[in-house]
């Protein structure tokens, strides 16, 4: 990604005429067709993610970015989308319980930081359990109007 950055017009003494310079500005003018612009990279950004950052990640991104069986299954599609969602919030809940057993074991912060941490994630893992609850019972709804086939396929793949 490059990004544009405005530059002050050179007095026309001040433009060297020797090749490297030429090619310099030839590369710029191709580059950007407005004069007084030239473009330059853009600064990079580093991103380090723990190991345990990583072995969650691949975790999430099995369980949750694979849905081809589900969509492969010729289930109606509330009994799909069941399924999926069921999926995206036990990996949603995984992580928090991650994260709670994370902020318990912290030894940075304030205790009253910590308290109010732990509280957050137990209140985030609570609204998740009813979800997980909620869309549990879309999905025996839908189920109720499958095939023995159906529904045993269906509850096979919501417990993946």
């Amino acid at each position: 990604m490059t990004m544009i950055e405005p530059i002050a017009a050179k007095p026309a003494a001040a433009v060297s005429t020797d090749a490297p310079a030429a090619a310099a500005a030839s590369t710029s003018a191709s580059a950007s067709d407005a004069p007084g612009i030239r473009t330059r990279p853009a600064a990079s950004t580093e991103i380090h993610i723990s190991a345990p950052g990583h072995a969650l990640a691949g975790n999430q991104a099995a369980s949750v970015r694979d849905n081809s069986d589900v969509d492969d299954s010729g289930l109606p599609d509330q009994a799909k989308d069941a399924i999926k969602r069921l999926r995206e919030l036990r990996a949603q809940l995984a992580r928090k319980l991650q994260e709670l057993e994370a902020a318990k074991n912290a030894t940075t912060g304030t205790p009253d930081q910590k308290r109010i941490r732990i509280a957050v994630l137990q209140q985030e893992i609570a609204s998740l359990g009813a979800a997980i609850t909620t869309t549990t019972a879309t999905l025996n709804q839908a189920i109720r109007e499958l095939s023995a086939e159906q529904q045993m396929l269906a509850g096979s793949l919501a417990m993946r």
